[in-house]
């Protein structure tokens, strides 16, 4: 009897072990990742329009002022800004300017969607069937507070191909 009752404990056991590990085998590592052209266009209608006003306030103040340092050092940033904007709008341009911004907001984002790593699905090389990647874009982009325009406009984006960087040009 006391056989039988060590042999039943150890089968199961050995049950609860490979249950476990069938079920360790079956989860996958969850990778939120997001379009970043939507992202970056959620942010280039609102807090980008704000920023490129500025400099064409301090522009203007400068020239006022004659301020020729001011003024060509603000002649370079505007331009460089809309370029960078145009390579992250339309290409796959990193976006780390932009997620700056919100990175304080990321874990909350991880958490309710339990993944642990987030990255710009441009950079996704390659993944294989451990990972299950989880698109996160649309919440991203609410960081931004998109109004009805700009959520039409990132719907279109999704829908279209990004354009070679090698393609942007000023």
């Amino acid at each position: 009897m006391k056989k039988n009752m060590l042999l039943k404990i150890f089968c199961a056991l050995l049950l609860t072990s490979f249950l476990s590990y069938s079920q360790q085998e079956t989860t996958k590592l969850r990778i939120g990742i997001f379009d970043s052209r939507c992202v970056a266009a959620a942010y280039g209608r609102t807090d980008f329009m704000k920023e490129m006003d500025s400099i064409k306030i301090k522009y203007a103040k400068a020239k006022e002022e004659g301020n020729k340092e001011l003024i060509e050092e603000l002649e370079r940033l505007g331009p460089t800004k809309q370029m960078l904007m145009h390579q992250q709008g339309f290409s796959t341009g990193s976006i780390l300017n932009i997620m700056e911004k919100v990175k304080y907001k990321l874990p909350f984002i991880a958490k309710e969607n339990n993944v642990k790593f987030i990255v710009s699905k441009w950079e996704v090389m390659f993944s294989d069937e451990s990972i299950e990647l989880v698109d996160i874009t649309d919440q991203l982009v609410e960081f931004f507070n998109p109004d009805e325009a700009t959520k039409k406009i990132i719907g279109e984006i999704k829908a279209m191909e990004p354009v070679p960087i090698e393609q942007i040009s000023d």
